[in-house]
C-alpha cells in the first residue's frame, strides 16, 4: 500500500487513548497525559520514587530523513527545572524505545519510522512523511507524494 496523499488530525484525546492503549504495562509512571501547543508537546506523569514526584517533558518534534523525530526540550519535576528526576524519566522513555524496532535513539533525539510502526500495529504502508505541525490541542501530519 503506497499513500499518495494524507492529512491526518489528532487532537490531545485521540493521543492519549493511543498512549493507554499502548503504552506498556510494566512501565512505572502513571497519570501520563499528553497536551499540545505551539509546536511543542507536553508530556506530564507521575513517577513513583519515594514519593509521586508529578513531572512534566516538552518535545520539539520534526520530520528528519522521513521519519518523525522527536527531542527533548525541557524537563520539570514537582515544578522545578533539571534535577535528578530527568535521568529516571529519560531512561523509561529509553527503554521503551529499544523495545520498539521502529523507534530509534540517535543523539539527543528519537527517531520513529512510523512505516514501522503502522506494519507492526495496522497494515504495511509507505507514507512518505512531508511535515509534522503542532499546534493548541492539534497534532497535523502530512503524508503522500
Amino acid at each position: 500500500m503506497e499513500l499518495h496523499a494524507l492529512r491526518l488530525s489528532l487532537t490531545e484525546q485521540d493521543l492519549n487513548e493511543l498512549l493507554r492503549k499502548y503504552l506498556p504495562k510494566d512501565v512505572e509512571v502513571e497519570d501520563v497525559r499528553v497536551r499540545l501547543a505551539d509546536r511543542l508537546i507536553h508530556i506530564n506523569g507521575i513517577y513513583p520514587f519515594f514519593i509521586p514526584v508529578r513531572f512534566e517533558t516538552v518535545w520539539e518534534v520534526g520530520i528528519e530523513s522521513g521519519h518523525v523525530s522527536a527531542r527533548l526540550a525541557s524537563f520539570k519535576a514537582m515544578g522545578v527545572p533539571g534535577n535528578i528526576f530527568k535521568s529516571a524519566v529519560v531512561k523509561i522513555v529509553e527503554d521503551i524505545a529499544r523495545q520498539e524496532q521502529w523507534i530509534r535513539i540517535v543523539g539527543d533525539r528519537f527517531l520513529a519510522d512510523l512505516e514501522l510502526g503502522c506494519s507492526k500495529y495496522a497494515v504495511l504502508a509507505h507514507l512518505h512523511l512531508k511535515s509534522i505541525d503542532v499546534k493548541a490541542g492539534v497534532l497535523m501530519l502530512e503524508a503522500g507524494h
